[in-house]
């Protein structure tokens, strides 16, 4: 009737996701308590039929045989039997059939009963066995009718009790249609597991296909991953050389069309970067490798950073970079502020690119319930816009609004959906709105958890309130951002949209004694702009106690001899940071003001003391096979501050600090190199150090390879800092700075280790 119970495993659903009916019947199905309420109930029926004795016989019987069959099976479950395959089955078929025949015992018992009902009932036991045993159909249809042929023999042997009685005719009338009965039911069920079985084949073979088609989609991202990573080492290198030399050459005497060379090469390979960080960046979001970190951070100081970043383009296109951070929302959140930042710095470049003039307004807004803060950031631009037809493919990769613009603008069309991914990957949303010819707004929506923190808060350190400031400017985005600003610092405000106005509100506040202590006037204007304001409103006795403090977008060699001369006391160049402008205000307010500095011919005087003072130079060991690289690096560092010393490989760097290990303060360690690698020269070095008891010294890895495991191998093997290539000398300086800025301070590199 069955197979063993190896041969009918199956795999159970979670009982945690059915209902209590489903897992009851499941219980019973696949537990020998199945078989034991079967046993009891045919006991009962047979309580009712014969002798109570004998049905008791009976039950203990059948219930024991039932029990050694569960003990059979669950010894064969559990390997527990010292058999072949071919033994076992043979084993478990005898103890299966004889209780099977125990349970056939039961409808010839109540034929013999003498019952009136006893007949009935033994066919209804007959049929019901059959039933109970096809039902757990799981063999040949040969072995099936085998393992059943305890009720056939029932059967016969009920119709010969009953020859020569009245029910012998009915008897044999029902055999024939019992074994048609019991072929269908043997046919049926024989076609149902063969076709089972076919599909068990097919699915199986999906899914062996399907795993090797997983199988091989990954090894074939890990190539191109590979692949990625190779080529963004191959191109970063060469690119060392172009940036490098070409920020080298800008820093030199060089005339204008000269100079404009250099910028180009310069500008020409930071683009060429972008693209390659944005293919390595979407490359690690479709492997799924991104990863995220949690870690406390300025938003405020983020998009101000932004902001800045751009401001030299938005100046070149004569165009306004607006920053407004709604008062009251929490500037210190928790998340990846990193990736935030590049998702700000990927939209409001893409406003600047797209946006030929007007202004760009970043826009930070948010609802903080408890301890989260909802925050939203909406880019908006008066640009070119985008056609509605266009808006859903956006955020799709490699697409931007057309094909012209790809040649107009340039681009790769990642940004975008680098953009998208991040946003969605932080469980946040990302949208745009736009009109030709009018204009985009690109928003981004994400919960962060919210943290008060006064090391990374700034706080005002003046009191405004009672302070009436007069605000000029020709923009209304500028005026309401800044009178939104200052009022929240308790400032009183009145705006102005023209040079004209200005003066006649400055009027109308002296005629009811009400007078401005400061009026911030924007400095390009049409009809009057900021200078003639200035002018004319010094030029009046009236208001020649109020103090002027200007706000440009272009910041030119001798502004501030321009400004003082108009009798501006105070500029800044937009963006304005939030901070700055609230101190500067500040110190325009406060009794002890100092006027501005002259911004011409004092650059020469520090330099002039600092080179007459004797220089306590600090020795590098630069590991680097690339002579180019070399070169680069040689020429950054000032040779009166720095003693470079040069090893070709990681072997020729290891030897020059075993030599003498208390010479170096620190180590610029390339990665690929030839002999031996940075990797097993910075673990030598630090194998060294320990063995001989010196403090370690800084090693900072040098590497065209930026990929996290990268960052993680470098870690591993000892490395303390981390500069991928190209090189910038403002990155190299700074990052020196930081390791081998004091020399007495033996201890300090060692207790802030830069990468993670």
């Amino acid at each position: 009737m069955n197979e063993p119970p190896s041969a009918q495993h199956r795999m159970a659903p979670d009982a945690g996701e059915e209902d209590a009916a489903t897992v009851m019947l499941r219980v019973i199905r696949s537990t020998p308590l199945g078989r034991y309420i079967i046993i009891s109930s045919w006991g009962l029926l047979l309580a009712t039929l014969i002798q109570p004795v004998t049905a008791l016989v009976w039950f203990v019987l059948a219930m024991a045989a039932g029990a050694a069959r569960s003990w059979v099976e669950s010894l064969m479950a559990s390997g527990a039997l010292p058999f072949g395959d071919s033994v076992k089955k043979r084993g478990y078929a005898v103890v299966a059939l004889t209780a099977i025949a125990i349970m056939a015992a039961a409808p010839v018992l109540a034929f013999r009963s003498g019952h009136a009902a006893g007949p009935t009932a033994a066919l209804f036991l007959i049929v019901i066995g059959y039933f109970i045993a096809f039902a757990q159909f799981r063999s040949s249809p040969a072995n099936a009718l085998i393992v059943t042929s305890p009720f056939a023999v029932a059967f016969f042997a009920c119709m010969a009790m009953a020859w020569g009685g009245d029910l012998f005719m009915p008897l044999l009338a029902c055999a024939p249609i019992l074994m048609t009965a019991v072929a269908y039911v043997l046919i049926f069920s024989y076609r149902t597991q063969t076709d089972q079985e076919a599909a068990a084949r097919e699915r199986q073979k999906l899914i062996t296909e399907l795993s090797a088609a997983r199988i091989a989609a990954e090894r074939a991202s890990e190539a191109k991953s590979m692949f990625l990573a190779n080529m963004s080492h191959e191109i970063r290198t060469p690119m060392n050389g172009v940036l490098g030399m070409a920020e080298l050459l800008a820093a030199t005497r060089l005339n204008s069309r000269q100079r404009i060379f250099a910028e180009t090469i310069h500008k020409s390979g930071a683009a060429l970067l972008t693209i390659i960080n944005d293919i390595l960046d979407f490359s690690k979001i479709e492997a799924g490798k991104l990863e995220l970190e949690t870690s406390p951070f300025d938003l405020r100081a983020s998009v101000e950073d932004v902001a800045a970043l751009v401001a030299s383009r938005a100046q070149e296109k004569r165009i306004e970079v607006i920053v407004r951070f709604q008062p009251g929302l929490p500037n210190v959140l928790i998340g990846d502020g990193g990736r935030i930042r590049q998702v700000v710095t990927n939209l409001v470049g893409n406003a600047v690119k797209f946006t030929e003039t007007g202004y760009v307004l970043i826009n930070v807004s948010g609802v903080v319930t408890g301890e989260e803060a909802a925050v939203r950031v909406e880019v908006t631009d008066t640009g070119v816009g985008i056609p509605s037809e266009k808006l859903e493919r956006v955020f799709d990769a490699f697409q931007q609004a057309d094909t012209t613009t790809t040649r107009k603008f340039g681009g790769t069309g990642l940004g975008l959906s680098i953009s998208s991914r991040l946003i969605e990957a932080m469980g946040g949303k990302i949208g745009v709105t736009s009109k030709t010819g009018e204009g985009s707004t690109f928003w981004f929506e994400i919960d962060l958890p919210a943290r008060q923190s006064e090391d990374i808060a700034w706080e005002p350190t003046f009191e405004a309130k009672g302070r009436r400031v007069l605000i000029v400017d020709d923009v209304d985005v500028n005026r309401q951002i800044l009178n939104e600003q200052l009022t929240s610092w308790g400032f009183e405000t009145e705006l102005a949209a023209s040079g004209v106005e200005a003066l006649q509100i400055l009027a109308a506040a002296q005629e009811r004694d009400a007078p401005f202590d400061l009026a911030i006037l924007d400095f390009h204007m049409p009809d009057m702009d900021g200078k003639e304001l200035a002018q004319r409103i010094k030029a009046c006795d009236a208001f020649r106690n109020m103090r002027l403090m200007a706000l440009t977008s272009v910041d030119a060699k001798g502004d501030s001899r321009r400004f003082r001369e108009i009798g501006v006391e105070a500029y800044l160049v937009k963006p304005v940071r939030g901070a700055m402008l609230y101190e500067t205000i500040a110190d325009v307010l406060r009794e002890d003001l100092d006027r501005i500095d002259d911004d011409e011919g004092e650059a020469e005087t520090p330099l002039a003391v600092a080179a007459a003072q004797p220089v306590d130079r600090r020795c590098i060991l630069l590991a680097e096979d690339n002579e180019v690289n070399q070169l680069v690096i040689r020429h950054m560092l000032d040779p009166n501050a720095y003693e470079i010393v040069i090893a070709a490989n990681g072997r020729a760097a290891l030897e020059f600090y075993r030599a003498e290990p208390e010479r170096f303060d620190l180590v610029l360690m390339d990665v690929s190199m030839p002999d031996m690698d940075g990797y097993e020269a910075t673990q030598a070095i630090r194998a060294f150090e320990e063995e001989a008891g010196r403090a370690p010294t800084p090693i900072v890895c040098l590497t065209a390879h930026v990929m996290e495991s990268d960052i993680e191998a470098a870690h591993k093997a000892g490395m303390d800092d981390y500069l991928s290539k190209p090189i910038s000398k403002d990155k190299l300086d700074r990052t020196i700075a930081r390791w081998a800025g004091d020399r007495a301070d033996d201890g300090a590199a060692t207790a802030a280790r830069v990468i993670p």
